[in-house]
């Protein structure tokens, strides 16, 4: 945007707009140039851009199938990519994550860019104030002091954050992906083992604020199976990669990979299986719909395959909320294949934004 239209938006005086953007430039995150624009009278408003390699953050994802990691610029683009497969869920929680940590400090060493912030997201429950990962159920862990176990096993002196996966990946598609425009973002992804949720209220006064869900044990069928969580009949358990892999007569430790190609073109008897792990899904997505009043819901990972098979019938199965009866709920496919890390960007970006001069002036 030019800086004039920046001004305004910010809400500033022309001189602390233009402090601003000096202080930016010397920062090495903004440059300006001024169009030449023939014919035009006056002067017009320089134009500012972003210096997409100012800094950078590295991305983590700790999943059930090991480490996947990302170094991401400015700009939202993946400069450097790396991962690491290895079970997590049959590793010491200490050890998976020494082994996360020397994989971070290994991608550190090689970034020339000032790396400002570590984002790592993690499948479930974690608490901020305490450090604790409460609940990572696919990878079996509960109560687990993470936050102690990194300080000791990554003494970088980059600031950190952990977050929960699918709050990461709805940031994400709420910034660049299929949620832009959205007020409230609801966002499912069918992962191999469970559902990730997540609810975001956008607001322009009151700010964002983020809400991980557990909408995969929303339970819809009481009689069902019995669930990691304790409960029976949770959603998770009829519509997640499991289910997707009985449902495709694959065995249920089917490479998450895998199971994407085989939804692409199911079987006619397959095609049948489906519709029934269809059934769950929608009386798991009328009772949220109902509950958290969304105006988007987007589907990601194997439910984005899913929704591409029955995008009619799962459109009209919002309808049948109360909630879309008064006010438009929208369905969406996620086309973002890096969602969790661009999430995990996202959030370890935000200190930047905050405090530029303070950070980088730290990193240097």
């Amino acid at each position: 945007m030019t800086r004039s239209h920046a001004t305004e938006v910010a809400g500033l005086a022309r001189s602390a707009a233009g402090k601003a953007v000096e202080d930016l430039e010397r920062l090495g995150l903004l440059r300006t140039h001024t169009p030449f624009a023939p014919g035009t009278p006056g002067r017009p408003s320089p134009k500012l851009v972003l210096c997409d390699s100012g800094a950078v953050v590295i991305s983590v994802v700790l999943g059930r199938e090991g480490v996947d990691l990302a170094v991401v610029d400015l700009g939202r683009r993946i400069l450097q990519r790396r991962s690491e497969s290895f079970d997590t869920g049959a590793l010491d929680p200490e050890e998976t994550l020494g082994r996360m940590s020397d994989a971070i400090s290994r991608l550190a060493g090689d970034i020339s860019e000032p790396c400002v912030g570590i984002g790592i997201s993690v499948p479930g429950l974690y608490n901020q104030h305490s450090g604790v990962a409460q609940a990572f159920l696919p990878i079996g862990w509960r109560d687990v002091p993470m936050g102690a176990i990194m300080a000791r096993s990554l003494p970088l002196d980059i600031p950190q954050v952990i977050a929960h996966d699918a709050t990461l990946g709805a940031l994400a598609e709420l910034h660049t992906g299929a949620g832009r425009g959205a007020q409230r973002l609801l966002f499912l992804t069918g992962q191999r083992i469970g559902v990730g949720s997540a609810l975001i209220v956008a607001d322009e006064h009151a700010g964002r604020s983020d809400h991980s869900l557990q909408a995969g044990h929303l339970i819809v069928d009481p009689t069902g199976p019995r669930c990691a969580c304790g409960a029976r009949g949770c959603l998770e358990l009829f519509v997640d990669g499991r289910a997707l892999a009985r449902a495709l007569d694959l065995p249920e430790a089917h490479p998450t990979a895998e199971l994407h190609r085989s939804l692409q073109n199911p079987s006619s008897a397959a095609r049948a299986r489906l519709d029934g792990v269809v059934d769950h899904l929608e009386v798991g997505l009328i009772s949220l719909v109902n509950t958290l009043a969304p105006d988007r819901v987007i589907l990601s990972g194997l439910l984005s395959d899913l929704a591409g098979l029955y995008p009619e019938r799962l459109s009209e199965t919002l309808k049948l909320s109360v909630i879309a009866q008064i006010s438009p709920v929208t369905l969406a496919r996620s086309t973002m294949k890096n969602h969790r890390l661009l999430g995990a960007s996202e959030l370890a970006f935000e200190p930047l934004l905050r405090d530029p001069e303070g950070l980088l002036g730290a990193c240097s």
